[in-house]
């Protein structure tokens, strides 16, 4: 009798395990396909934010269609694949955002629209952090802002020298973006990137790696700027990180290189 009920425990617990597993393979493959999803929405979506950037009103229009279009396809997968109750508030205001990002592109706002499609990438980034979802992509959209502000410091010295607190502004956003840039760099050195996942041929790829390697570079010309450099320096180095910057962006766009 004993035997019999230890055998009936363990194949309880076989059991269990079992369904553990199929649970845990379900899981994975839904996470995968919202990423997948996502990968696919952003190869769409840089190329509308850059061209809205730029100003280019015919190739921001042309772009923002397609996005719009995977945005739609998007949203589905999310519907299907996501089991987060946030889900569907979020997306619903996203795709307000959306919308409204179209239709200013039409009537040529494109500072409303950048506005609105920025305001996507937040809302985006803040739900996959709270689903647990790692997304190389986040690491570049939280290391922006912090570059943006070294590079509006820069922008606004006009000639004249640092005040103590521009030098300060400087400081700690540069504090910020070293070891950002660090794991974004080591992501792809390590061969850890997906290359596969993202649908990169090997010459995106090898674009992908020079873009990283020439913010590497204006990084370390801003580090030792900010030990040794004139005020001038200073500011030409930190002006200068928006290129490695926007190159390394542009690789996940369907885009061609620049």
């Amino acid at each position: 009798m004993v035997l019999q009920r230890l055998g009936t425990l363990v194949s309880r617990a076989i059991q269990l395990m079992a369904f553990s597993l199929v649970l845990s393979g379900t899981a994975l493959a839904n996470d995968r396909a919202l990423l997948q999803a996502t990968i696919d929405m952003d190869r769409q979506y840089i190329p509308a934010l850059i061209y809205i950037e730029q100003g280019d009103r015919e190739s921001a229009r042309d772009a923002m269609m397609k996005f719009s279009e995977q945005w739609s396809a998007f949203v589905t997968t999310f519907a299907v694949n996501s089991d987060d109750p946030e889900w569907p508030h979020f997306l619903d205001i996203a795709s307000g955002m959306v919308s409204e990002a179209f239709m200013d592109v039409q009537d040529g706002e494109l500072e409303d629209a950048r506005k609105q499609l920025s305001a996507v990438t937040v809302t985006l980034h803040g739900l996959r952090e709270r689903n647990g979802i790692n997304y190389y992509i986040d690491e570049l959209n939280a290391y922006k802002p912090y570059m943006d502000a070294l590079i509006a410091t820069a922008d606004n010295k006009k000639g004249r020298l640092f005040t103590r607190a521009q030098i300060r502004v400087l400081q700690k956003n540069w504090a910020q973006v070293w070891p950002r840039w660090a794991s974004i760099r080591h992501h792809v050195s390590r061969a850890d990137f997906d290359q596969q996942l993202f649908g990169f041929t090997d010459d995106r790829f090898v674009e992908l790696k020079r873009a990283v390697a020439q913010e590497q570079t204006a990084l370390n010309r801003l580090r030792q700027a900010l030990r040794t450099g004139t005020h001038r320096e200073m500011a030409d180095a930190a002006i200068d990180l928006e290129a490695g910057f926007m190159r390394t962006y542009r690789a996940f766009g369907d885009m061609p290189f620049e």
